[in-house]
């Protein structure tokens, strides 16, 4: 991890991390659109986010840790925050627009706040839960009748809520179960790695790849878009979930929704 990035404020990074997964969803929407099926979608992402981190943290000297509770880290941690939200996103956003599949990830704040609320037991400092319910009606009367939802069948507005949903517990995961003196570097490849292996292999093995013709260019520049947010972004990600907790973290998803609609 470069200095200067230790050295920002949490806050500054959060922002950028929400500029990075807005756009990621505009990317998520033309390659969606296209027609490509979400596991390959996902594979290929994958794929692009591994090739970019796995050379950059073997130049600084680092590797991924492989013990038991590393492994389980990398995969609470990938399939919450990557793979279950990526899928959500390329299956929904044939059919919902790319400012409303935004503007629901607002919620994930407030699903953070209840999902980490349920698991210590008690109630957090309600001036936490008065920060949240304020972003979230400052982005409620942004958007306020901004999108036409009469032709979206219900099921797929309740499967877009898995999005947010699978976000705040990835938020709660990565928070609660961070491995003490963990590097974002060599925590960011190893999550990605693993999901690669556990998504590729399967499609490798059914000969997806080969029975399915090549993306168009344009679909192969916006995964390629996606993968290299994804990798930058969950560096960050992992950099700021070692300063502050989940609930803190959310607070990304103000900011996504915000470059996501604009």
């Amino acid at each position: 991890m470069p200095h200067f990035v230790r050295t920002l404020p949490p806050t500054v990074l959060i922002i950028v991390i929400g500029a990075l997964v807005g756009v990621s969803f505009t990317l998520t929407k033309l390659v969606a659109i296209a027609g490509t099926p979400p596991q390959l979608a996902l594979f290929w992402q994958l794929l692009v986010a591994s090739l970019v981190l796995f050379p950059i943290m073997v130049s600084f000297g680092k590797r991924p840790l492989l013990r038991r509770r590393y492994l389980l880290y990398y995969l609470g941690a990938g399939f919450l925050g990557i793979s279950g939200p990526a899928l959500v996103g390329y299956m929904v956003l044939s059919y919902v627009s790319t400012g409303f599949y935004s503007a629901l990830v607002t919620l994930s704040p407030l699903f953070t706040f209840g999902i980490t609320a349920l698991v210590e037991r008690q109630m957090l400092p309600r001036h936490r839960l008065v920060g949240i319910l304020i972003g979230l009606a400052g982005i409620s009367l942004a958007t306020y009748n901004g999108f036409d939802l009469s032709a979206v069948a219900p099921h797929w507005i309740a499967v877009a809520i898995a999005g947010p949903l699978l976000l705040a517990m990835g938020n709660v995961f990565r928070s609660r179960i961070y491995p003490s003196g963990g590097d974002p570097m060599t925590l960011a490849t190893g999550t990605l790695v693993l999901q690669l292996f556990l998504i590729g292999l399967p499609i490798l093995i059914s000969g997806q790849i080969a029975s399915n013709t090549m993306p168009s260019p344009g679909t192969i520049v916006a995964i390629t878009g996606i993968g290299l947010i994804t990798a930058f972004s969950y560096v960050l990600t992992f950099e700021v979930q070692r300063r502050t907790d989940g609930v803190g973290f959310a607070q990304v998803g103000y900011f996504a929704t915000l470059f996501g609609i604009a």
